[in-house]
């Protein structure tokens, strides 16, 4: 028998918390949910319990007589399988700029969006199952820089580093940082309240990139939901790039000796041939279009260069890996270049005439 599992949402009486919170009690989840509005708040547990059991529990996130009601009802329903900590606070609106902003208004934003997902999780650690999905609703003015923001958005950065921490000490679990987009909802409207937002999809579009994230076995990390929704059902395990190169002894000096790749394995046969798999640490796919691939050569070379395919390498000292490779067969196309969005980068070719971009973060320069 398949017993149902148990979530807690927050902010769940409209927008996103109730699109998500209708989503999964059709799906048979049974839901605790909360908001700070009780009258809309009884309407979406009327609304729901028509398919599922439902705890609704009114109050502040931010007020601990709140969490312990909260933290009661989950220990009563047998525990949590995840929990969205949705609920958020906008602020003044319209936004002021920092130099102008409220602290006290300020304080109580960050108490709301920063804070209370922790407090709540402190509450809720007894209840909290192993292997459990956390999900904290952060923003993309969390991570970009928007004049008038800087209240919301920096208490939504701190929720994503907070976010980043907690999966680090809690392994067992699953803690997602989770931008849902642009959204039609009042507090979009809030702060934009002299702007026509019907342009804005509605809440139910950022829902599916949740529920796969809930219901399925994605590391935990920062997920743009509405992008996450279309990506492909399941993340593939390793990107492995093959390179078929006419002196496999030199490129394997190039590679491994000279940016220190350690080899995970290796084969060799007088039928077949030689093979040899490096580590290369962490592997994105970069995905470019014509221009923007002459925009780079243009940066790096002054010139459009290399082919279809170009590997780079982010080193932690790009003169003494620039010279590693050098000793080793590979020629510099161009001195090192600070590149418009920071990185300091260098293009070399490879024996076989493949382009490498070697590129060191401006950060890693400053502490070199």
């Amino acid at each position: 028998m398949t017993h149902a599992q148990n979530i807690l949402i927050t902010g769940a009486s409209r927008g996103l918390g109730l699109a998500l919170a209708r989503e999964l009690a059709g799906q048979g989840w049974q839901l605790i949910i909360t908001a700070r509005g009780s009258e809309a708040l009884e309407a979406a547990r009327a609304e729901l319990a028509q398919q599922t059991h439902v705890v609704a529990i009114p109050g502040d996130v931010s007020d601990d007589r709140h969490r312990q009601r909260v933290a009661a009802a989950a220990r009563k329903l047998g525990g949590l399988d995840a929990v969205v900590n949705n609920a958020s606070l906008l602020g003044p609106s319209p936004q002021p700029n920092l130099l102008d902003y409220p602290l006290d208004a300020l304080i109580q934003v960050y108490w709301v969006n920063t804070l209370a997902p922790l407090a709540v999780l402190q509450a809720l650690r007894p209840h909290i199952k192993p292997a459990a999905r956390i999900i904290n609703v952060t923003s993309d003015a969390g991570a970009e820089a928007y004049p008038g923001w800087g209240g919301y958005g920096s208490s939504k950065a701190a929720l994503e580093q907070l976010s980043a921490v907690l999966a680090a000490e809690n392994p067992d679990w699953r803690v997602y940082w989770v931008d849902p987009g642009d959204m039609r909802t009042q507090m979009q409207q809030e702060a934009f309240p002299d702007e026509d937002i019907s342009d804005r999809p509605l809440p139910e579009v950022s829902v599916p990139g949740f529920v796969r994230l809930l219901s399925g076995d994605y590391p935990g990390g920062r997920y743009q939901a509405q992008h996450f929704a279309a990506a492909p059902a399941e993340p593939v395990h390793e990107m492995r790039v093959s390179l078929t190169v006419d002196n496999l002894d030199q490129a394997l000096a190039l590679y491994h000796q000279g940016l220190g790749l350690p080899i995970v394995d290796e084969w060799a046969s007088a039928e077949t041939g030689r093979g040899v798999v490096l580590n290369a640490s962490r592997a994105t796919l970069e995905l470019l279009d014509a221009d923007h691939a002459r925009h780079v050569d243009a940066i790096e070379v002054g010139r459009r260069s290399a082919g279809a395919v170009r590997l780079a390498f982010n080193v932690p000292n790009l003169q003494a890996s620039v010279a590693a490779l050098s000793n080793r067969g590979a020629t510099p196309l161009n001195g090192p270049v600070q590149t418009p969005w920071g990185d300091f980068n260098q293009r070399l070719q490879a024996p076989d005439g493949l382009h490498l971009t070697l590129y060191q973060a401006p950060e890693s320069v400053a502490a070199g």
